[in-house]
């Protein structure tokens, strides 16, 4: 059936964005019917009509009767009432206010729906007690053979065992076929359960509404391979889309009958016969589950209670507030209830982080299924400490760590107090952006068969990646570690997942995450199928992988390889910073582990090494909370962040004013050609009218982003700004201090806008006015200038990122590596005899770019980007001399402009 209404991408995202734009213009429509109380659109309503009645089955709100008394009320010429209904459902659609509402479900929605909605005043002042009872609201998918006979029968069934008791409140869609069902949570956020009825077939008996996501579907998933076994294949499939929803199995055979491997699939299995039940306490049983925040709750519970504190904190539960003449305004601003949670106690209810066994334990426990690792472990003080205690509890004096170049100051530290050496990886570079990319996967196999060659390869114990770079950038994670593990089967993977812990929750970044490529490596490596495609492939390939002559190695640079997955070990450790895409308070972290040959002990003694004895409670709390709600809303907060992430681009692309100073950079921009997957890219079937973008549709997105090394996050918005005549520091204090529009990335030709799963419409809309604005300004000679003073960008020169090191310093080197030891060159640097200071002038870089030769003693990291350009014992090179010269930026660790940059003598370095 082909889309009655006339759209722009705006509204085409998905199918859910379709949804609500036919309600709206239905809505439109039958108001202006009413009000002339004459139809002048009536094919147009009967198309919308038929469109949301075939569609509307995807959903169980607002449900069959409320279509049907539409179709009534307008083939009756009931306008009037036909407008009220159209009004109160779209209301309701549009501020998803039916999911926070007491309403009976298993029944029509129409006594609700039907009649003028009477807002009560005592609720607009927040008075109202009626939000305090009300019930969040889910819905389950059931996918059964025969709907139209049974739906009826589990709707009447299920509302026998409904009661006030209940704290959840759900409805239920049914589907007859697999293909539906994929369509069913892909566009319906809310559902949170999916019950499976044996018998159903795989195809869909209306293709038009599944193309909606065929590309989407099959890019991930083998529909074919489903026929095999529709019960298991299909369970499969749902849990790749959306791995947090609870599958439940209705089955005919008795528990002895049901294959184990079947068993095992799903969260619970019932029986046909009155299941009707036990599936209702399940299904609230699974929710509650998810919902159920152990450290949390626990905290709130020792909160109320009364206690004498004879301990440390004496602002606990308020008491050196409370009769302060000073500072009582502090307890006002923060409130009560955070002073009556600040603790340093383990007992009573509460949990020790350093050796969980109690609420933070559990806490644990449904963070690491969340995040789908085998371990997960909290931590309050950051990812830079995540990121030291992977790196002492895996690394050893005299390790090698590669490392990409531009990874966070947090990483060299860490590897320099473990005492192992750095093998930095250069990025590719975007020197007319001032934007560096990431490490290419051809870089990182040269230096490992170079390390062979050089017989220390048996010394690399880890790989560390940022992924995504702070400016989007996401690794091809699944094809990168396929490769390496095929040169150094039992490398430690550390990927920093600092700016990426949302994308555990939507399918479009499967296979792009630490955890989602290790759950699909343990899976597939031991498969038949893999196994032998391996042996095919060792055949031919398998000298060659084992040949340390020059041609061989350029041939396996460009060839993708396969592991043995007889030596294979999966060792893949993931930190993200939770409070930067999630829900947290400032500094709650999260450690995932999918170790095969974890040591517990090591990890935890590294763990309590670098955790606080007195982590605040707080943070372990939000952490808690934040993981609550990805378990329940996560999919379809990361979704809505992509769609109005997509609006932005497009707003910005399309509008005639903006175009003259604005530029989406989007893939084209960001990734060179030679690492993206053109033909994938040339296939998408709503291309943007630039080159530069991605595509607007959710659907396109993976088929857009193929098989590429590296793509763009389209969360991330980088702007190229350089016709304004201002560069992006210029820009960004302009955003704050006149607009207040917060943002932390620039370059001198960009500024990046990141989508969270906080921002709306409304976010997204103001930040286009401001745009506008500024863009008006700058058209109108006489306002130009009270746009800010304008600076050109200045022509930095960009800093190479392949590092050279005092020869002192470097243990071990190769053709196409050096390491560097860094711990050597920093503790020299305490002895004041051994070090000195030199300006950062004119002169000096004179001198150095007469062969006057500088080693770095200290590291000296910008902000941003917040890699450090120079770690000890380093050389200082011209170019990075001119940089630091140059560049805008006022925060740079390392370096004092009154005294200059630390390096080692010249009598010290000539002594080693």
């Amino acid at each position: 059936m082909h889309h009655p209404i006339q759209t722009n991408s705006l509204t085409e995202f998905d199918l859910e964005a379709k949804r609500l734009a036919s309600w709206q213009l239905l809505e439109r429509l039958s108001r202006s019917n009413q009000l002339s109380h004459a139809v002048t659109d009536l094919d147009e309503v009967e198309r919308l009509l038929a469109y949301l009645y075939e569609i509307e089955r995807f959903w169980a709100y607002p449900g069959y009767g409320v279509m049907l008394q539409l179709r009534h009320y307008f083939h009756g010429g009931q306008y009037e009432l036909f407008y009220q209904l159209c009004l109160n459902t779209y209301t309701q659609l549009q501020s998803l206010e039916y999911r926070r509402q007491s309403f009976v479900p298993f029944k029509t929605n129409l006594s609700a729906l039907d009649r003028p909605i009477v807002i009560d005043k005592t609720e607009l002042q927040g008075k109202s007690s009626r939000r305090s009872s009300c019930k969040t609201y889910f819905e389950v998918l059931v996918i059964h053979p025969n709907p139209a006979d049974y739906e009826l029968i589990y709707r009447n069934s299920l509302a026998m065992f409904k009661s006030e008791g209940d704290e959840f409140i759900y409805d239920v869609l049914f589907v007859s076929n697999a293909e539906d069902a994929m369509v069913a949570i892909l566009a319906n956020p809310s559902i949170q359960a999916c019950v499976y009825v044996y018998g159903y077939p795989i195809k869909s008996t209306s293709n038009t509404y599944h193309q909606e996501y065929a590309d989407f579907i099959n890019f991930y998933i083998d529909v074919n391979k489903m026929t095999d076994n529709p019960l298991t294949g299909l369970q499969s499939a749902l849990h790749t889309l959306r791995p947090e929803i609870t599958h439940y199995l209705i089955s005919e055979l008795a528990l002895v009958g049901i294959d184990v491997k079947i068993r095992e699939q799903f969260d619970r299995v019932l029986y046909h016969v009155e299941p009707f039940q036990e599936l209702h306490h399940t299904i609230l049983s699974g929710i509650r589950d998810r919902y159920s925040t152990p450290f949390f709750d626990a905290l709130r519970t020792y909160s109320k209670k009364p206690k004498g504190v004879f301990h440390a904190l004496p602002l606990s539960r308020g008491q050196s507030l409370k009769d302060s003449h000073w500072i009582t305004d502090m307890l006002n601003f923060y409130g009560a209830n955070t002073f009556l949670a600040e603790t340093s106690s383990t007992q009573g209810g509460m949990d020790s982080l350093l050796d969980p066994k109690g609420a933070i334990k559990q806490a644990h426990f449904k963070a690491s299924k969340a995040f789908r690792s085998k371990e997960t472990y909290f931590v309050t003080n950051g990812t830079s400490t995540s990121n030291k205690i992977v790196m002492q509890a895996n690394l050893e004096p005299g390790d090698i760590v590669l490392t990409a170049a531009d990874c966070h100051k947090s990483i060299p530290y860490a590897i320099m107090l473990s005492g192992a050496y750095p093998l930095f990886l250069e990025t590719y570079p975007l020197d007319e952006l001032d934007l560096y990319g990431a490490v290419p996967l051809k870089r990182i196999k040269r230096v490992l068969l170079d390390l062979r060659k050089q017989g220390q390869l048996h010394r690399v114990k880890q790989i560390t990646l940022t992924n995504s770079t702070f400016d989007g950038v996401i690794y091809n994670t699944k094809r990168y570690m396929l490769d390496i593990l095929a040169i150094k089967p039992d490398i430690i993977f550390h990927w920093d997942e600092a700016w990426f812990a949302f994308a555990y929750f939507n399918p479009l970044y499967e296979h792009r995450t630490a955890m989602s490529v290790a759950n699909f490596l343990q899976a597939s490596l031991q498969q038949p199928d893999y196994q032998q495609a391996y042996q095919a492939w060792f055949e031919e390939y398998g000298d060659i992988l084992a040949s340390d002559e020059r041609d061989d190695h350029d041939l396996l640079i460009d060839l993708p390889l396969m592991p043995n997955p007889d030596l294979v070990k999966l060792r893949v450790y993931s930190t993200q910073s939770t409070h930067k895409t999630l829900t947290s308070f400032r500094q709650g972290s999260m450690l995932h582990i999918f170790d095969e040959e974890y040591n517990k002990e090591l990890f935890l003694e590294s763990y309590r090494m670098h955790t606080s004895t007195s982590p605040n409670y707080q943070i372990i709390a939000s952490l808690d909370a934040g993981r609550r709600q990805v378990s329940l809303e996560g999919y379809e907060r990361v979704k809505r962040a992509i769609r109005l992430a997509t609006q932005l681009r497009q707003r910005i692309t399309e509008n005639t004013v903006l175009q003259r100073y604005f530029c989406v950079l989007g893939d084209d921009a960001l990734v060179p050609n030679e690492y993206r997957d053109i033909n994938s890219a040339s296939r998408r079937s709503h291309a943007s009218k630039q080159a530069s973008l991605p595509c607007y549709r959710y659907d396109d997105m993976p088929q857009f982003w193929g098989q590429s090394d590296f793509v763009v996050d389209p969360t991330k918005v980088t702007v190229d700004i350089s016709r304004t005549g201002m560069d992006g520091t210029v820009f960004r204090e302009l955003l704050i201090n006149k607009y207040d529009i917060q943002v932390n990335k620039t370059s001198r030709k960009t500024v990046l806008f990141i989508v969270n799963i906080g921002a709306n419409e409304s976010t997204i809309d103001y930040l286009i006015n401001v745009l506008s604005e500024i863009a008006n300004r700058l058209s109108d000679p006489e306002l130009s200038g009270q746009v800010n003073d304008i600076v050109q960008p200045e022509q930095v020169i960009s800093l190479p990122l392949h590092r050279d090191y005092h020869e002192a310093f470097v243990p071990y080197a190769g053709d196409h590596f050096s390491t560097v030891d860094m711990r050597r060159a920093y503790y020299a640097a305490f002895d004041e005899r051994q070090i000195e200071f030199v300006a950062l002038d004119t002169e000096m870089i004179k001198q150095v770019m007469n062969e006057r030769r500088l080693v770095s003693a200290s590291f000296v990291t910008p902000y941003p980007p917040g890699f450090p350009v120079l770690v000890p014992g380093q050389l200082i090179t011209y170019d990075i001399l001119l940089y630091l010269q140059k560049i805008r930026i006022k925060e740079i660790h390392g370096y004092n402009p009154a005294v200059g940059l630390k390096v080692f003598t010249q009598d010290y370095l000539e002594s080693l």
